[in-house]
């Protein structure tokens, strides 16, 4: 299985949007790695995790060909994670998909949902079901398994500052990968869920919005919080020494939230610092 990260800052980039914070204007001076475009990954080349404001660069800056993906799934509501609008360039006359187009699934709540309808289910409602410029809804509620391109995908709730947000546990040909943004430390009802049915991670993808700041945010994590929900995991038997960490989501508020100052805590740590077009098979 390979995750490629294709954005990996929280909502304002970094640099971000109207900031001269040290942060930014370092990650500006630096460039290259440093700069942080809105969170958005891809499993394996199929399936898309979120749909950010920032979709349309990442399909410059990766390379990235949205006419062949047809599987998208969404954590929560937040423009930096749902940005429907750009959806609707996939309808009729926007995009020509050719003879083989698919049909392209968006996965979500019903928070998700809701804006959804607003847009791209609304210009829809004068499409066949049939057309292969479509983008259909599936609603997903949480712990229940599902299909999506031959992988095994299971919501989990998230700890995070909506009704209904999820993280998700991405499971194929024995591989599993745990996609943990945006989330404070997981609920209960997670852990109990992780344990009861013994589930065992390859790679583990960590919120880490404030970086090295200890502070209580709530909703988002930190590396104090990465360490204590990676030996959380360990206990449990969900992970171990052959498990990959990954720290992702940086805000420019956070401490060493710069790729090049990140790097070296997050070695120090056990984790991979993720950047932008990052590849990791595992």
């Amino acid at each position: 299985m390979k995750i490629k990260y294709l954005g990996t800052a929280a909502a304002e980039g970094l640099p971000a949007l109207f900031c001269k914070c040290d942060n930014c204007m370092r990650a500006r001076e630096l460039g290259g790695k440093n700069i942080r475009s809105r969170s958005q990954a891809i499993i394996d080349g199929k399936i898309l995790i979120d749909w950010p404001s920032d979709a349309y660069y990442h399909m410059i800056s990766s390379d990235m060909n949205y006419a062949d993906i047809t599987s998208l799934l969404v954590t929560h509501i937040h423009e930096d994670h749902f940005y429907p609008d750009d959806l609707m360039n996939r309808r009729d006359g926007f995009a020509h998909l050719g003879d083989d187009a698919r049909q392209m699934t968006v996965y979500g709540s019903e928070d998700v949902y809701l804006p959804f309808t607003r847009t791209v289910g609304k210009v829809q409602l004068t499409w066949s079901d049939k057309r292969p410029n479509n983008v259909n809804y599936r609603l997903v509620k949480p712990y229940e398994p599902f299909d999506v391109e031959g992988y095994t995908v299971t919501a989990l709730r998230a700890y995070h500052g909506t009704e209904h947000p999820y993280i998700y546990l991405i499971s194929k040909d024995g591989k599993t990968l745990l996609y943990a943004h945006d989330t404070d430390v997981f609920y209960d009802e997670v852990w109990q869920y992780l344990s009861d049915n013994r589930i065992r991670f390859d790679l583990v993808s960590l919120d880490c919005t404030e970086g090295d700041k200890q502070i209580r945010y709530h909703g988002h994590m930190n590396t104090y919080r990465n360490i204590e929900t990676r030996d959380r995991l360990i206990a449990i038997g969900s992970a171990d020494a052959g498990t990959v960490f990954v720290m992702n989501h940086f805000s420019h508020n956070g401490a060493l939230s710069v790729y090049e100052d990140m790097l070296p805590r997050a070695a120090e740590l056990g984790f991979i610092c993720s950047y932008d077009g990052l590849e990791i098979d595992f």
